[in-house]
């Protein structure tokens, strides 16, 4: 019988291979074990806020304010700590999207199933956003925390994506995919040069799949 395969998201890829040795594993498990609480909530956690920006680019202004205002009223109301930060952490990455990049003339497309494979690795590489700029598709990965990802995190994302998307037949330049830092207003976009080999990807797919069983 073929062994299971390893799947795991193109941030936990990320942030595995760009965590000092000694905490690998520690980072590892919390993308590994999907049952958790800590794993679940990082697949929905800002489904509202990207859900209202998406709504913003369609031109959806009036719904967009109607949600940030049930997001505020909610939060202030409700007792349980987790479920008011998650509300009102919802309501200030919409307010942030909105100031930083609220102004730019984007189009939303279908979205797009991406996966990056390496030997027993999956690695899935959604966009949260595939949409057209300027006549160009361009996929963007949003970041709604509250810090900006650190170590070349978004790099890798980037990379990954990029790789994924050449993989199943879109022949998107490199600097068409973005990390959007929502709460800094920054942007990490690919190089206009083009990414390094994608043995960049395979050698922390390799590294994940080696510390996988002891995680």
């Amino acid at each position: 019988m073929a062994a299971e395969s390893i799947q795991i998201s193109m941030r936990g890829l990320a942030e595995v291979s760009a965590t000092a040795p000694k905490r690998k594993q520690t980072v590892l498990r919390r993308f590994k074990f999907k049952k958790s609480d800590e794993s679940v909530g990082r697949s929905n956690y800002y489904v509202k806020a990207l859900s209202a920006i998406k709504r913003h680019h369609k031109g959806d202004h009036v719904g967009v304010q109607s949600i940030l205002k049930d997001l505020l009223t909610a939060g202030l109301l409700e007792t349980d700590t987790k479920k008011r930060a998650k509300l009102l952490n919802n309501h200030r990455a919409i307010t942030d999207y909105l100031k930083n990049f609220g102004n730019r003339d984007l189009t939303i497309c279908p979205g797009k199933r991406l996966y990056f494979v390496s030997e027993d690795v999956v690695v899935s590489a959604q966009p949260d956003m595939v949409v057209e700029e300027n006549g160009q598709m361009k996929l963007f990965k949003l970041n709604m925390g509250k810090d900006d990802y650190v170590g070349g995190v978004g790099a890798l994302m980037l990379h990954t994506m990029h790789e994924a998307a050449a993989a199943c037949g879109l022949g998107l330049e490199s600097n068409y995919v973005e990390c959007l830092e929502v709460s800094s207003g920054n942007r990490v976009v690919g190089p206009q040069s083009g990414f390094p080999p994608k043995k960049v990807i395979e050698d922390a797919c390799k590294e994940l799949s080696d510390l996988w069983n002891a995680a």
